[in-house]
């Protein structure tokens, strides 16, 4: 009888292995699938053409709508706490002001340059 439950146990035993085994295999490939995309989305981020500044507006300021609903949207993005679209249209304001103040100069707007 002895005989008998041990083999019972050994045999109870494997199988519990074997399903472990099967399921560290499953979690293994999972893995690995998700390092793959993850690698291919960087080697794509990595891989993209910037974008190159448009040369043929600079001279001209941003029209005063444009400003006025950068800021809105941004004043929105702060009220929302959302800090990815913060910083995309704080970029932007960024690039917008140096717009103006290249169209406007340093004498109109009253700013004393050395």
């Amino acid at each position: 009888m002895s005989d008998a439950n041990t083999g019972d146990r050994a045999l109870e035993t494997a199988r519990a292995l074997r399903a472990a085994a099967e399921e560290a295999r499953r979690t293994i490939l999972a893995s690995r699938e998700i390092v793959q995309r993850s690698q291919e989305q960087t080697r794509a981020m990595i891989n993209r053409p910037e974008i190159e500044p448009c040369d043929h507006h600079t001279n001209q300021p941003p029209s005063e709508k444009l400003v006025r609903c950068l800021i809105q949207a941004y004043e929105l993005a702060i009220d929302e706490d959302d800090v990815r679209t913060q910083a995309l249209l704080g970029s932007m304001l960024h690039d917008v002001g140096g717009r103006i103040a290249a169209a406007v100069g340093p004498k109109a707007a009253q700013m004393i340059l050395h």
